[in-house]
């Protein structure tokens, strides 16, 4: 059951930043505007799903020791990302975005050697 809710975390966090980079990339139409910040329909979704994302989190982390679970949960959020926004958004992806991929996983799995 835990690591279920590990994944619909992940779920809701990935799908949160996604959204708010859509709400912020599209000439739709803007429903409001606090300080700068545009905000879309697509922008409040991505707000909706980081909030949950953040009370699953407090959730998440009181089930697992916090050494062990923070690196893995933010390594996969950290690749799911970079794969999200080269297949998505068209980012760039460079040798250094490669590099940095495999020391998150190596780092991950040296931490959690035991």
């Amino acid at each position: 059951m835990k690591y279920l809710l590990c994944m619909i975390y992940l779920l809701f966090s990935i799908s949160g930043l996604t959204f708010m980079k859509m709400g912020s990339n599209q000439e739709t139409k803007i429903l409001f505007e606090i300080w700068g910040l545009k905000f879309t329909i697509q922008s409040m979704v991505g707000y909706s799903c980081y909030i949950i994302s953040f009370i699953l989190y407090t959730i998440v982390i009181s089930k697992f020791d916090l050494s062990y679970i923070h690196p893995i949960i933010g390594g996969i959020t950290n690749i799911s990302v970079l794969v999200i926004a080269v297949l998505l958004f068209h980012e760039r992806f460079t040798i250094f975005s490669l590099i940095g991929s495999v020391f998150i996983v190596a780092g991950v799995f040296c931490m959690n050697i035991k």
